[in-house]
């Protein structure tokens, strides 16, 4: 495929989203979420777990509330009060990345498939994406709990490949998030990233190098991120 100077693929096939703080703007949500769960549970929340918390899947977060900081309950007990505490933001206040919408139906008019790569339990966003108008846009949905692996692992944007019908270097994936950047460029995609995430100098310089595009938005996705010559 061809190249262009950023190196995302002239031509593409496919493209994976991220859904948090890349489709929807639910970073800020989900940050007050991980010491508002410390305080229902009672138990201390040391500086810096929101950032922590941003790298692990749901289960993953609720595995270290439990063995590292205390709380009781289940995996899937303290999962599902996680979940909950969730559900009422995604369903009535949490607003898109700017031009997400409308970006997503431009891919469809061109006849790009595209999938959602999570690690969001789908349940409880699902509301949020019917809400904003992305959910009909989007042909395939995975997250990390039913692939069974967080972002470390390059297993749900192969999934997700698989599902489109494409190879990875015929997709792109949109991310906010360092790791998962690392993990999608290692693993053979084209990352556009999102400058949605709250970052030291040293991992936004980082984010910046791994990526072959970054965006603050999709505000400008007729000139900024398709081919022109597919205007």
């Amino acid at each position: 495929m061809q190249q262009n100077a950023d190196h995302t693929p002239r031509r593409i096939r496919a493209v994976i989203f991220d859904a948090d703080g890349t489709l929807v703007d639910s970073m800020p949500m989900w940050n007050r979420i991980t010491y508002d769960y410390a305080d229902f549970k009672g138990i201390y929340a040391p500086p810096g777990l929101s950032k922590i918390m941003n790298e692990m899947c749901l289960e993953q977060c609720a595995a270290y509330y439990r063995d590292k900081l205390g709380a009781k309950g289940t995996i899937e007990e303290i999962c599902a009060e996680i979940a909950g505490m969730a559900a009422e933001k995604y369903r009535t206040t949490v607003p898109e990345i700017r031009g997400a919408a409308a970006f997503l139906q431009a891919l469809k008019a061109r006849g790009i498939r595209t999938a959602l790569a999570t690690a969001s339990d789908l349940s409880t966003l699902t509301p949020a994406l019917e809400r904003l108008g992305l959910l009909e846009h989007l042909d395939v949905l995975e997250s990390c709990t039913t692939i069974g692996k967080s972002k470390e692992h390059p297993d749900i944007y192969l999934k997700c490949a698989a599902d489109l019908g494409a190879a990875p270097e015929e997709c792109v994936v949109f991310e906010d998030a360092l790791y998962a950047v690392r993990t999608a460029k290692q693993a053979g995609f084209s990352v556009v990233g999102l400058l949605t995430g709250t970052y030291t100098e040293a991992e936004a310089g980082a984010f910046s190098a791994l990526c072959d595009r970054c965006i603050p938005d999709y505000t400008a996705f007729f000139r900024e991120l398709l081919p022109a010559d597919e205007q």
